[in-house]
């Protein structure tokens, strides 16, 4: 059971909840309303579809992560290359769950009538199946940059598809800057995998363009999420202070550069200074979620 709890990666899944639970907020600042029902019934949507992602990327990456060490945020869980019997259970866990996200999702677009919540959840399990499995391997072929960062898209708009049933500009615009933050995510937890990935043929940004370049585009998305915070029409989203949202979003701005700064250090320090980027990343977004919950 510990070793099935590791393949697991669970830190992901808080972070994954973080994101969700910022979609849900945005809601309900925007329309002024909430439901414990519709928001424990679209997590009970999301989790299974992050842990479908967790459980299928390390069954389908094993070949890949012989050549890595496992950290934190990258290499997989290690599990599977040193217990093989496991695969099996990896990969029907991960088909099982599918199946129960799908199924939750259909129970919630009819009691709450919204096809936007389905067609989210349909597009979410494709996508997180299909990053590393066959025949896409989105992953593998270059994509797997621009899945992650349509996957905070949708589980941002889970989120607020949750409490809204739809999805509007409002949403639409605030999911720019947070997608942005997304490609400082993926971008950072390739870094450390990146001799590993072109050994196990992982096409991957850093794999095709080089290390200076995958921490210069972390810097530069960084601060035009930033920026997007500050271009936002503000009367769309009173009582936001985006001003203030802009201001949190400087933190994982501030870890991007100094990660670039840090390119020429050692690998340990290197790996560990876009860790720190991730993390950056996770405490924006739950100041983000403090704010706008007291506001």
């Amino acid at each position: 059971m510990i070793l099935i709890v590791k393949l697991g990666r669970l830190h992901f899944i808080v972070a994954g909840f973080l994101v969700y639970l910022l979609g849900v907020l945005l809601a309900v600042v925007l329309f002024n309303q909430f439901s414990w029902e519709r928001f424990l019934l679209g997590y009970a949507v999301l989790l299974p579809a992050h842990l479908m992602v967790n459980y299928s990327n390390d069954y389908f990456d094993v070949e890949v992560d012989q050549y890595s060490s496992p950290t934190q945020f990258s290499g997989g869980s290690g599990v599977l290359l040193n217990h093989p019997e496991l695969r099996s259970f990896a990969r029907n866990f991960s088909l099982a769950m599918i199946a129960l996200s799908l199924s939750l999702g259909v129970v919630f677009s009819y009691l709450f009538n919204s096809s936007v919540f389905l067609l989210i959840t349909i597009c979410g399990n494709l996508l997180g199946w299909f990053y590393a499995a066959p025949p896409i391997k989105l992953a593998y072929r270059g994509w797997g940059e621009i899945a992650t960062i349509a996957s905070g898209f949708l589980i941002l708009g889970l989120g607020f598809a949750a409490m809204t049933s739809i999805i509007n500009l409002e949403f639409i615009l605030f999911s720019i800057p947070v997608m942005l933050l997304y490609t400082l995510f993926i971008l950072s937890v390739e870094i450390p995998d990146r001799e590993a990935d072109k050994k196990g043929g992982k096409n991957t940004f850093i794999v095709r363009f080089g290390l200076t370049n995958a921490l210069l585009l972390t810097v530069i998305a960084s601060a035009l999420a930033c920026a997007s915070f500050l271009i936002l029409p503000q009367d769309l989203f009173y009582p936001i202070n985006l001003q203030l949202v802009a201001l949190l979003s400087i933190i994982p701005l501030v870890s991007a550069v100094m990660a670039l700064l840090s390119r020429k250090a050692s690998l340990d320090v290197l790996d560990k200074s876009v860790g720190r980027n991730v993390n950056a990343l996770i405490l924006a977004i739950v100041l983000m979620n403090v704010y706008i919950f007291i506001i």
